[in-house]
C-alpha cells in the first residue's frame, strides 16, 4: 500500500514538473508576430435616398461648365433635358445619370463630424457643386459640393453639404457626371443600326447596299457595293469580302483591308461638337458651303450621308480633326481623322490584286490574240475530275493549263490609269463562262509601262516585262513547256 503511494506521489511530481517546464517555455519563448489586418471596414451611410421622378432640375457648376438639366413632361411622364441644347440629339444616356445619382447619395466613410477646415478636403473651393430641387411634398432641396480626391486613392473623393463641416468620402463613379462637360448632354454619335423590336423580324437592317465616296483631292467617286452574285447559291465567287469597288474600277474587296470602311460608320462618334443649329454665315465659316468630301452609305436601316468641311484647328492651330455634319442632323460635329477611313482611303489600298476573278471550273474559252500571237482554249468540266482542255483543237495538259491561267489572273493591277488609250492593243485576253468573262487589253504606253483596259475601260497599269511574259507563257503552253512564273 505505501508503495502504491509512493507510486501516486512520484507520479504527480512529475507531472508538476512537465506543467511547469511548458509554463516556462511559452513566457521565455519570442512573442509571436501580430498580423495586420489592413482591410478597411467601410462603415457606409446613406444620407439621403429620392425618387429621380421627383427631381425638378439639377444645376451643377464645375471646372469646365455651369448648366441646368430641367424635366420636362406631364402626368407622371418624364424626360430631363438642357434647354440650351434643345436644337440637338440629347445623350439620354449620360443626363440620365445625372438624374438617378443626383436622387441619392451614400457616404463611404465619415471623416469628420466638424471639419474646422474644409480647404484640407479640397472642400473650401470644390472642383464641383451640384443643386438638386426636388418636387416632393417637402420641395426638398440637395447641395452637395465635391472635393479633392482621397490621399492614394482615385476611387473615392472628399463631399460634404453646402454650407455644412461635416466631411464625408463618396465613391467617384458617383459623382464622376457632375465633374463632366455639359456638352456630354449632346449625342455625339451621328449613326446606330436599327434593332427592331419584333422577334420575327429577321432583316439584317446593317445591310449596306452602297457607299459612295467623293473627295476634293480625286477627280472620281470610289463606289463599293454589294457583291450580288453572293445571293445565288449556285454561283461560284472567288470574292471572300461582301462588296466590289465598282468605281472608279471594277475590282473585288479585301475583306481585311476594306473591313473600317465598310463597317465604321455603325456607331460612329464624335470627338466633340462646334455649332447646334449653324447659321449660313457658319456653314460658310465652316467649310460647308463648299465641302472637301460627302459620304453616302445607302443602308438598309436608313441611309447616313456625311458632309466634311474644314479642317477643325484649336487655340494653337494644331489640327483636331474635321469638321462634319449629317445630313439629318442640324450639328456641326468634330471628328478626329482617324474616326473617317473615308477621308484618305484610296482605291487600290482596300481592293484584290487580281482584276478578273472568274473560278477556274467555270471557264468555257480563252482567246489570246495580238503580239503575234493567237491561241483559242476550250475549256470543258465543272471539277477536277472532269476537267480538260484543248489548245486549237489539240489537248494541253490541264494543271499547265491552270497554272498559266493562274498567272493571267496575276495580271498586276499596280497603278490606277484612267486616261483614255488609242490605238491597238499589244495583246487582247479573252475570258469566256456561260455566265459572261473579262476581256482584258494590254496597251504599252511609256517608261516601260503597260495599260490594262477591263471591258473596254481604262484601268490599271503593269510593268511591261509582265505583257512580255504574258505572250511567252503562251508560246510556252502551246509547245507544252512549264510556264515562267515571275516577270
Amino acid at each position: 500500500m505505501k508503495t502504491k503511494i509512493r507510486f501516486i506521489i512520484i507520479a504527480g511530481v512529475v507531472l508538476l514538473l512537465l506543467i511547469g517546464g511548458v509554463v516556462a517555455l511559452k513566457l521565455t519563448a519570442p512573442a509571436e508576430e501580430e498580423t495586420e489586418d489592413t482591410t478597411e471596414v467601410v462603415e457606409t451611410s446613406l444620407l439621403y435616398d429620392k425618387n429621380p421622378d421627383d427631381i425638378t432640375s439639377v444645376t451643377i457648376k464645375n471646372a469646365v461648365s455651369e448648366y441646368k438639366v430641367e424635366r420636362v413632361g406631364k402626368d407622371g411622364v418624364y424626360v430631363w433635358t438642357v434647354f440650351e441644347y434643345s436644337d440637338a440629339p440629347s445623350n439620354t444616356s449620360f443626363i440620365n445619370t445625372i438624374v438617378t445619382n443626383a436622387a441619392t447619395m451614400t457616404a463611404q466613410k465619415t471623416v469628420a463630424e466638424n471639419a474646422e477646415d474644409l480647404s484640407i478636403y479640397g472642400l473650401s473651393e470644390p472642383q464641383a457643386e451640384y443643386r438638386v430641387e426636388f418636387d416632393d411634398s417637402d420641395k426638398t432641396v440637395k447641395e452637395i459640393c465635391i472635393g479633392a480626391s482621397v490621399p492614394g486613392t482615385s476611387s473615392t473623393v472628399y463631399a460634404c453639404f453646402k454650407g455644412e463641416n461635416t466631411v464625408y468620402t463618396v465613391k467617384a463613379s458617383d459623382i464622376n457626371c457632375f465633374l463632366q462637360d455639359k456638352t456630354n448632354c449632346v449625342n455625339k454619335t451621328v449613326y446606330t443600326a436599327y434593332v427592331s423590336a419584333d422577334e420575327e423580324d429577321t432583316t439584317d437592317y446593317t445591310h449596306i447596299s452602297k457607299i459612295t465616296i467623293s473627295r476634293k483631292d480625286i477627280d472620281y467617286d470610289i463606289v463599293l457595293e454589294y457583291d450580288t452574285r453572293l445571293d445565288d447559291e449556285d454561283a461560284i465567287v472567288s470574292n471572300s469580302s461582301k462588296f466590289v469597288m465598282t468605281s472608279p474600277v471594277k475590282l473585288d474587296m479585301n475583306p481585311e483591308k476594306g473591313d473600317a470602311v465598310t463597317t465604321d460608320m455603325f456607331g460612329l462618334t464624335a470627338d466633340s461638337f462646334a455649332v447646334i443649329k449653324p447659321t449660313e454665315e457658319q456653314l460658310a465659316e465652316y467649310g460647308f458651303s463648299d465641302p472637301y468630301a460627302r459620304f453616302e452609305f445607302n443602308i438598309t436601316g436608313g441611309d447616313l450621308v456625311l458632309t466634311v468641311g474644314n479642317e477643325a484647328l484649336d487655340e494653337d492651330g494644331n489640327k483636331l480633326g474635321y469638321y462634319v455634319m449629317s445630313e439629318d442632323i442640324d450639328v456641326i460635329y468634330i471628328f478626329s481623322e482617324a474616326s473617317l477611313p473615308w477621308l484618305t482611303v484610296m482605291p487600290l489600298d482596300i481592293t484584290t490584286t487580281m482584276i478578273t476573278s472568274n473560278y477556274v471550273y467555270t471557264l468555257t474559252e480563252l482567246d489570246i490574240t495580238g503580239a503575234n500571237t493567237d491561241a483559242h482554249f476550250t475549256i470543258t468540266g465543272s471539277s477536277d475530275d472532269d476537267f480538260e482542255v484543248k489548245l486549237d483543237g489539240v489537248a494541253v495538259d490541264k494543271q499547265a493549263f491552270k497554272d498559266f491561267y493562274q498567272f493571267i489572273l496575276r495580271a498586276p493591277a499596280e497603278q490606277l490609269h484612267l486616261e483614255e488609250v488609242s490605238g491597238e492593243p499589244e495583246l487582247t485576253v479573252e475570258i469566256k463562262t456561260a455566265s459572261g468573262g473579262d476581256t482584258l487589253e494590254f496597251y504599252p504606253i511609256e517608261n516601260r509601262r503597260t495599260a490594262i483596259c477591263v471591258n473596254g475601260t481604262p484601268s490599271f497599269t503593269c510593268k511591261t516585262a509582265y505583257l512580255e511574259r504574258l505572250i511567252e507563257n503562251t508560246e510556252k503552253v502551246r509547245n507544252g513547256e512549264e510556264i515562267i512564273a515571275n516577270w
